[in-house]
């Protein structure tokens, strides 16, 4: 009876997470992510330690990659015993290219197995410059402009927009550069312009990524280059099916005097995807978690105070195209997915 007693007792004073473990065994994950450094990389190295925190069986073991495109090759050469306890992260683009077979995964064929699980955020891509000349895309002509490394995606995203939206990528100079020597090639005027970055973390919330940061706070006159509605609209029908928007960036939205008035930011999603035989128990953990602790984000960086569950079906997929996990957990909280590609 003392023995009994002890053991009962024990029980009684042991934490809720010990006597979870005795019901599930730790569930140890991988996701991959961007190199350091990059938003991706901050954010999920916050959604591991946020696991860590508040989850007493699942830890999720963060692993540096070069990029989308080799993140999604390493998802579909996974064995099946692996794919179940791998995640990743990827643009709208991306995943739509790997389930056609076409660009980077042509050779590989078609990679259909993915999942959404969340959006982290939507990616803009945009062009900054110190000309107050440069008030348009068109404007850009005979300019220099500084771009990522070839591989980044806000290279190809620039690419995109300069040739198909504003048909002028053939008439500048494009000067391939680290991220962080943009802001002196601008100062110095090395070049024009420069492609820059930033993040929607919902409709209204939008912030311009770190190297956008560093130019605003050396030089009061910084011009974004934003991509209007009907710009996008006029030729979008001779656009590549692809799954993205143009979303309005309001006039001092950033702060007062940047943008200098109202444009908008060609974007889509950058979601964080499985593989679609990962255990429904685990996939609804994961996002259940993530949505409860969304506020806890700002702890880490300071753009994360806006990032919050309202977001997490922010990009281009339907229902179809979500794990069932995480389908169930929207269900319960009353959040749908609106997108449509399949």
């Amino acid at each position: 009876m003392v023995v009994l007693g002890f053991i009962l007792g024990m029980l009684y004073v042991l934490p809720s997470d010990a006597l979870a473990q005795k019901k599930h065994k730790r569930v140890s994950l991988t996701f991959l992510a961007a190199p350091v450094g990059s938003n991706v990389y901050n954010f999920i190295s916050a959604f591991s330690d946020i696991m860590r925190k508040n989850h007493p069986w699942i830890r999720i073991s963060v692993v540096e990659t070069v990029g989308g495109v080799e993140m999604m090759k390493t998802m579909a050469d996974l064995s099946p015993d692996k794919q179940q306890l791998y995640l990743a992260n990827g643009v709208d683009a991306i995943l739509n290219l790997a389930q056609k077979g076409a660009g980077p995964f042509r050779k590989k064929g078609k990679i259909d197995g993915w999942r959404v699980l969340l959006t982290m955020y939507n990616v803009a891509g945009g062009i900054v410059t110190l000309d107050p000349k440069i008030k348009s895309g068109k404007d850009l002509i005979g300019k220099r402009i500084g771009y990522p490394p070839k591989q980044h995606g806000l290279a190809k995203d620039a690419d995109f927009a300069l040739k198909n939206i504003w048909k002028v990528l053939d008439k500048v100079k494009v000067i391939y550069m680290p991220m962080d020597m943009q802001k002196d090639a601008l100062l110095d005027g090395t070049v024009d312009a420069v492609v820059s970055g930033g993040m929607y973390f919902s409709e209204n919330d939008f912030v311009v990524a770190p190297n956008v940061e560093v130019i605003l706070a050396a030089r009061k006159n910084l011009r974004f280059v934003g991509i209007t509605k009907d710009e996008y609209e006029n030729v979008k029908p001779s656009l590549p099916k692809t799954p993205s928007t143009v979303k309005p960036v309001k006039a001092d939205s950033i702060r007062p005097g940047f943008p200098d008035r109202d444009t908008g930011v060609w974007t889509q999603a950058n979601n964080c995807y499985v593989w679609h035989n990962m255990d429904e128990e685990i996939a609804y953990e994961i996002v259940k978690v993530l949505a409860e602790n969304a506020h806890k984000l700002k702890e880490y960086f300071a753009t994360g105070k806006s990032f919050r569950p309202e977001g997490f079906v922010m990009n281009s997929w339907s229902p179809n195209r979500y794990h069932p996990g995480a389908l169930r957990y929207f269900k319960e909280k009353g959040l749908a997915p609106q997108g449509t590609y399949e």
